[in-house]
């Protein structure tokens, strides 16, 4: 029986390059390349499982202290007539920066406004009519003079009292009707007096008539005497009625006067308080067109130079003061709706300032502070972004902050792992398949 190797030696060889692969064994790369990729296979989906990724929002952003700088504008179109202060200048609160021409003279009107102000009106009958008459108040003049002739009626009305000589007049009348109710009275208790006395004789006349004692004659001139004193009671009666009438009468009198004279003081009182308040309006309203007033402390930072002289118009910009307390810095961004739903409080944000080129001066660190609940107009979101190192850079730089800093920003979402990525594209590709 012939073993395998004979018959593998019977065996005819015909091709040399058979001959070769079968003499030498196969390279190790050949019997290991299949474990090799596999393992390098692997070694990529661990590290995609441990590799995370943080994905980033963009939006603009500008850097700005807690309170922010204020921007002033020209409300109205006219020329330059005074400025007051120069470029870097720390300024004050209501400190009047610029003025602006008008029909006016702004030192006369500034002083009436100081005048209205600071005058109460327990202290308006001490206004100094006169010296302001002589103001120049150009498109003020029609309300002042409006206000000063119903201060100067009221004043008349309170110096001359023109119901003060009736209700004298009247009062004087009360007494004297009063006094001769009194005499009136004392008449008329002697008249009770007479009247009994006269009226006792009649009786005695009736009956001496009855005892014909005395004639008829006699009897009637008692008679007649006592209806006469019954009479001049009744008159006097009468007189006291009439003059309690008159008493009346001329208490009402003097209450209408009162009244009269109380309701022409609350209208005089009233018109004066109204042209005032008018005066009032009409001089904050030249104030906000013609003086450019500062509205906190800080430095004034004009746009554009300026001079006197110079025609300006409505809206165009003048200058900011960027206020003193700059500690509190923070900033504001403006994102879009794409990928807004992914931004959570207290991510963080990566700022690059248009004003310093982040190669050389670094990225500033920021995190979300509050986020806007609903879109603007053109559906974007506000995010207030904290800066809890100030302008510290990641270049160990602090940025100084002389204005308002523009630049772009990133915010960081959750980072995700790169095999998470993947399964994700693989989702939506078979999302649009299915679709």
């Amino acid at each position: 029986m012939e073993t395998k190797k004979d018959k593998l030696d019977e065996i005819e060889l015909r091709s040399e390059a058979v001959q070769d692969v079968l003499a030498e064994p196969p390279h190790w790369m050949f019997r290991w390349g299949n474990v090799v990729i596999l393992a390098i296979i692997l070694m990529i989906l661990l590290m995609s499982y441990f590799i995370k990724y943080p994905e980033f929002v963009p939006a603009t952003v500008i850097v700005t202290s807690q309170n922010p700088p204020e921007k002033l504008q020209f409300r109205t179109d006219s020329k330059i007539e005074k400025i007051f202060v120069t470029h870097n200048q720390e300024v004050k609160k209501d400190e009047i920066l610029m003025v602006l021409q008008s029909t006016a003279n702004f030192k006369d009107v500034l002083q009436l406004k100081k005048l209205i102000d600071t005058i109460s009106y327990a202290e308006m009958i001490a206004f100094p009519i006169e010296k302001v008459s002589k103001y120049k108040l150009g498109e003020l003049q029609s309300d002042y003079n409006n206000f000063a002739k119903a201060f100067q009626d009221e004043k008349l009305f309170t110096t001359l009292k023109p119901y003060s000589p009736e209700n004298i007049a009247t009062s004087q009348n009360i007494t004297s009707n009063k006094n001769r109710i009194i005499v009136l009275k004392r008449q008329k208790a002697i008249e009770l007096s007479k009247l009994e006395l006269v009226k006792k004789n009649y009786q005695r006349a009736q009956q001496l008539l009855n005892q014909k004692v005395i004639s008829t004659f006699e009897f009637e001139n008692e008679k007649i005497k006592f209806l006469q004193a019954q009479q001049s009671l009744e008159n006097i009666d009468i007189s006291l009625s009439q003059t309690q009438e008159a008493i009346f009468n001329l208490s009402r009198t003097k209450s209408g006067a009162n009244i009269n004279a109380e309701k022409d003081k609350v209208n005089f009182a009233s018109q004066t308080t109204q042209l005032l308040e008018q005066l009032r309006r009409s001089l904050r309203a030249w104030e906000q067109n013609y003086l450019i007033v500062s509205s906190i402390d800080g430095v004034a930072s004009f746009q554009q130079f300026w001079g006197e002289n110079q025609f300006v118009k409505r809206g165009e910009p003048i200058l900011s003061i960027l206020p003193l307390d700059k500690k509190v810095l923070l900033g504001k961004m403006l994102v879009p709706a794409i990928n807004s739903g992914k931004i959570a409080k207290g991510e963080k944000v990566l700022i690059k300032l248009d004003n310093y080129r982040y190669q050389e001066y670094g990225i500033v660190e920021g995190y979300v502070q509050n986020i806007s609940f609903t879109p603007d107009d053109n559906g974007n979101y506000y995010v207030d972004v904290s800066l809890p190192k100030g302008l510290k850079t990641s270049h160990k730089k602090i940025l100084p902050f002389d204005k308002e800093l523009k630049g772009n920003a990133e915010i960081v979402t959750q980072d995700l792992r790169l095999i998470e990525r993947f399964f994700y594209q693989i989702r939506k590709l078979t999302g649009y398949q299915t679709d």
